[in-house]
């Protein structure tokens, strides 16, 4: 088995894991729908990173380091663009 179906099967098992526990634990149509929506970007944006690390590896660091810019940044700025605090 190549790394590249190993870690697209791991991918399936793991956002299917996630979206039933999903189904399970929500309640209301409004956070079901933004629990599903967040799901469904992370795991395009996962099979995406999976696909550019299979062919070309020279890519895969800095669209990480992006990813990470971003997921930081978020953290802060997260207030500003969605508004209200927790």
């Amino acid at each position: 088995m190549t790394s590249y179906r190993f870690f697209n099967i791991l991918g399936a098992i793991l956002f299917a894991g996630i979206a039933l526990q999903m189904f399970i634990q929500t309640s209301g149509a409004k956070k079901l729908i933004e629990a599903g929506s967040f799901i469904a970007v992370s795991a395009l944006l996962y099979f995406i990173l999976v696909s550019v690390f299979h062919k070309n590896k020279n890519l895969f660091v800095p669209l990480m380091a992006v990813l990470v810019l971003l997921s930081v940044g978020m953290v802060f700025l997260q207030e500003t663009i969605f508004g209200g605090a927790h």
